[in-house]
């Protein structure tokens, strides 16, 4: 099978900005195999940063993520995790290594990684992360492959260590892993953060975050905004299979004294679960890509 079907599947790599060494004007480093010898590994950086995966040679990626550990540590325990070959890794202490022992096994990649030192905040490399996701989908028409949830279709992903259940290939007969379902096209960006068609979207005007207002919410999948009523700064990007409910729960929680409204965006047509997660994103991103921070609350709160 493919791996996906608007990704770019062949080997030239020329002129493909995401997997340059100055991509968003980050000092990448060069690509290194996971197989490479200890020696040649060094020059990933043993800083925190962000880090990107494609299988060898290939101009798609599997993953891009930050980690406040040194970048050598993280990728070395990465392949590591990777190298047992008739055992899926755990989901912990690398969410992505199931996913990636999966399409390994499924087509054969060997992967490699290339590594760029970012000195922030964890605030502020996860905001960074959001927006190369952001900037990758509209560079190459979709997600990486194993970002936002996403698993190949005939795979089960392994548990925690703590709940002890192994993932692997599924039989034969049994139904294809919802997981592994088709990507969504990224938004385009056009409009302001807040604007009622941002991202081509059709937002609701603005409504006070109280039971009062969100019991006329629908119980759909859909996105929303969280905004503060005097100057109307975006505090946090959202996205549920149920809106209402998750509105409500944030209409529990504390705002530090901002007086808190909301709008949303209900989808028409069915999503899975990691579509909306790739539409967040996109608003994520761009609001980054403005504003150069992730909003306030963005990675403050449970989600």
């Amino acid at each position: 099978m493919e791996p996906e079907p608007t990704a770019p599947l062949t080997d030239d790599t020329e002129d493909t900005w995401y997997l340059s060494y100055d991509w968003e004007n980050l000092d990448w480093s060069p690509w290194v195999p996971f197989t490479a010898t200890r020696e040649e590994f060094l020059c990933i950086p043993k800083t925190p940063g962000l880090y990107r995966i494609r299988p060898a040679g290939r101009n798609f990626l599997m993953y891009i993520g930050e980690t406040g550990q040194p970048l050598h540590k993280r990728l070395a325990e990465l392949r590591q995790e990777l190298r047992r070959t008739g055992l899926m890794p755990w989901n912990d202490p690398h969410p992505e290594a199931p996913a990636l022992w999966a399409w390994r096994d499924a087509e054969q990649f060997t992967y490699e990684c290339s590594a760029a030192p970012l000195d922030a905040s964890q605030f502020s490399r996860r905001g960074m992360e959001s927006f190369l996701l952001c900037q990758y989908r509209q560079e190459s028409g979709a997600s990486p492959l194993c970002a936002f949830g996403r698993f190949h279709p005939r795979y089960r992903r392994s548990t925690g260590r703590k709940e002890n259940l192994r993932g692997g290939r599924l039989a034969d007969g049994q139904k294809d892993n919802p997981a592994g379902g088709p990507g969504m096209p990224p938004l385009t960006i056009t409009g302001t953060p807040g604007d009622v068609d941002w991202m081509g979207l059709a937002w609701t005007h603005c409504g006070s975050l109280t039971g009062e207002k969100i019991r006329a919410v629908p119980p759909a999948p859909g996105l929303f905004i969280l905004s503060d009523v005097p100057s109307h700064e975006i505090l946090f990007i959202g996205q549920s299979m149920n809106c209402a409910e998750r509105l409500m729960d944030q209409s529990q929680k504390k705002w530090d004294g901002y007086d808190v409204q909301f709008s949303y965006h209900i989808m028409r047509d069915p999503v899975l679960p990691h579509n909306l997660r790739e539409l967040e994103n996109d608003l994520i991103g761009d609001y980054f890509r403005r504003f150069r921070k992730a909003p306030e609350f963005q990675f403050r709160i449970s989600r």
